[in-house]
């Protein structure tokens, strides 16, 4: 065979290698784009919900090209919440899209869209958001305050660190929960969080819980009853009564998440009277899963139903923004938690900063608020960025 022929040969073998290679990229690029047609709606009328419908409306582009990645992952526990706080950021996965119908009916606005979808972005980041989601919703991290009396009717106050808070970071613990390292556990133990726990003090304590990096604060209260006495055998049975009431707060806002009151199924008997420690035990066995699951539970909801926005206002003095802006902000859709929705943060030099607990698009927020009716003020975005919002607050006649 001649030098010639050889050559020849391989720009052939070449050429052929570039246009398999070519039509598999060309494949795959195809495989990776798909296009659909979907319709989102919103209820009520106007341009604010007409942007709500379009939000839908993307979101459920998504959902439709990528339904078969999405259905795979349809069996993992919690998956429906967090594959909705995933599909929040839909518009990401859109590489096009444009309006075809918009309409009205009955109090509800639709948006039909034409929208094509990177589903190969879609499918790189799916897990990498699933795993991160699976971690962020289902185990944040804890700090357990319990604070407990072993005997509601003796003139001992109740203490911190007792048997119940032991036993129920144990528990939490063998579960994989996240608690804030025990030696800074021991040190955050002292007189001013004994002190925070009996006077009832929920947002010294969550600032404590947040300076540790924790997300959630498990604030309780234990308490044991003697249940007075019965005679078997000759000899008398004591028995005693339990009960465990239970906040879950978000630590970095103070935000009550959950409130649950546990007690014991039935007394514990023993043959001394002084056994209000083993009823408390004996409680924090019993109702440990469950105060586990109902944390979860709430961290979950909170995590995945709402995003908390950060929103500073320029030129307005904390009595105004407290009695004009908040009860205007409350009436917005897109406002969670009811009237604990808007949380006045900190206030220098008529510069107020608020979290605000919303369940839509950052945008819409925005939009929101600048067309908000408070008398005497207008407001003006002056920054946004993707998790922030400031507005310039203007005086107006």
């Amino acid at each position: 065979m001649s030098f010639s022929t050889d050559i020849r040969r391989f720009y052939v073998n070449a050429s052929a290698a570039v246009f398999c290679l070519a039509f598999a990229v060309s494949a795959e690029a195809q495989s990776d784009v798909k296009s659909v047609t979907t319709t989102g709606r919103a209820a009520g009328t106007g341009v604010k919900v007409k942007d709500e419908a379009k939000q839908d409306a993307k979101r459920n582009a998504v959902k439709e090209a990528c339904g078969e990645l999405i259905n795979v992952q349809s069996q993992v526990q919690d998956f429906e919440l967090k594959r909705d706080r995933i599909l929040a950021t839909a518009a990401g996965y859109l590489t096009d899209f444009k309006v075809t119908r918009e309409w009205e009916e009955n109090g509800i606005s639709y948006c039909e869209i034409f929208a094509t979808v990177s589903t190969g972005k879609f499918a790189v980041d799916w897990k990498a958001l699933f795993e991160h989601l699976k971690e962020d919703v289902g185990n944040p991290r804890c700090v357990i305050v319990i604070l407990e009396d072993n005997d509601t009717e003796d003139a001992k106050p109740p203490v911190v660190n007792g048997v119940c808070q032991s036993k129920m970071e144990n528990y939490f613990l063998q579960h994989n929960v996240n608690l804030m390292d025990k030696g800074v556990s021991e040190g955050v133990r002292n007189r001013d969080v004994a002190l925070a726990a009996a006077n009832d003090d929920v947002a010294a304590l969550a600032h404590r819980a947040s300076e540790f990096k924790a997300e959630v604060l498990v604030l309780g209260r234990a308490e044991a009853r003697y249940a007075g006495a019965v005679e078997l055998g000759g000899r008398p049975l004591h028995k005693w009564d339990a009960t465990l009431n239970v906040r879950v707060v978000q630590a970095d806002s103070s935000q009550m998440l959950a409130s649950n009151s546990y007690r014991l199924t039935k007394p514990v008997s023993s043959t001394t009277i002084g056994s209000g420690d083993e009823a408390l035990v004996k409680l924090v066995e019993e109702v440990a899963p469950r105060v586990l699951y109902d944390t979860a539970e709430a961290w979950k909801k909170r995590t995945t139903a709402f995003q908390v926005v950060p929103v500073a206002f320029e030129g307005v003095s904390r009595t105004d923004f407290r009695k004009k802006i908040v009860p205007a902000l409350l009436q917005l859709r897109g406002v969670q938690q009811g009237d604990e929705g808007v949380k006045l943060r900190e206030a220098v030099n008529d510069i107020v900063t608020a979290e605000i607990y919303w369940g839509l698009d950052l945008n819409l927020l925005a939009d929101s608020i600048e067309d908000l009716s408070v008398e005497g003020l207008a407001f003006a975005v002056k920054e946004q960025s993707g998790n922030r919002i400031v507005f310039k607050v203007i005086a107006k006649p």
